[in-house]
């Protein structure tokens, strides 16, 4: 069956009526404040972006751990204590369009719907609102983000795992590369690992990093338990919009 692939964020957007996000997101300089205008028609919104010198000061504090640690010593990644690592955000955070400042090297959905990126939550969003899917997540995960024979976005998956199969693992394994773009150095999972994390469960497998010996190798559910564990550890972004002016 031939898989069809909706719009992605590469494609130039169409200017309507209908007010809609940027596609795409260039590179974020954090030291920076930028203005982003065009959203919610024509509204300004003052985006302050923190400097990544900055992250590590977060509320959530703790040591985490890479998965070849915790694997051969102690299974918590929470196991107290001081550390530098950042153990990222979750998908609730990264679904969020006031969060799609943040994303880094993975381009975010546009919508039908005006969207506005001042505003806190999901505003009501569902997956027939998007206009075009951005990063399809097949292309981080193969064979993620599928319906049917439909492709969808990085987003789609985040914001509404239930609708595809075994979207559960996609979602926070997704989450884990957004974390892994926006913190390179201080997440503890290389974007490899996830991908061989992917391959490895997807379809009931079991995981082991490179280089450990595994009593007990990880399932999807581990692999999870062990990416979500280490939410919000370290994993400050500085301020959100408060933000906004009209």
């Amino acid at each position: 069956m031939n898989r069809e692939e909706p719009s992605s964020a590469s494609a130039a957007p169409e200017h309507s009526s209908r007010a809609v996000i940027a596609a795409s997101i260039a590179p974020i300089n954090r030291s920076r404040r930028r203005l982003v205008s065009g959203v919610a028609g024509g509204t300004g919104v003052l985006l302050a972006s923190a400097s990544k010198t900055a992250l590590g000061t977060g509320t959530t504090t703790g040591t985490c751990k890479s998965p070849s640690a915790v694997m051969s010593g102690n299974m918590s990644p929470r196991p107290g204590g001081s550390g530098s690592c950042s153990g990222g955000r979750s998908p609730g955070f990264w679904k969020v369009p006031q969060k799609f400042n943040y994303w880094t090297g993975v381009s975010y959905p546009t919508f039908y719907k005006a969207v506005d990126v001042c505003s806190a939550g999901m505003q009501g969003l569902a997956l027939t609102d998007i206009k075009t899917q951005g990063t399809l997540a097949n292309a981080i995960l193969p064979g993620a983000g599928y319906i049917g024979s439909t492709a969808y976005g990085v987003w789609a998956v985040l914001a509404f795992p239930t609708s595809f199969p075994g979207g559960q693992l996609q979602r926070h394994l997704l989450a884990a590369y957004l974390n892994a773009s926006y913190w390179p150095s201080e997440y503890p999972i290389t974007k490899a690992q996830i991908l061989s994390m992917w391959n490895a469960t997807k379809s009931g497998g079991t995981w082991c990093a490179a280089g450990v010996t595994c009593s007990k190798p990880w399932t999807a559910t581990d692999v999870i338990n062990y990416i979500s564990g280490m939410y919000d550890i370290n994993a400050d972004v500085g301020a959100d919009p408060d933000l906004c002016t009209k």
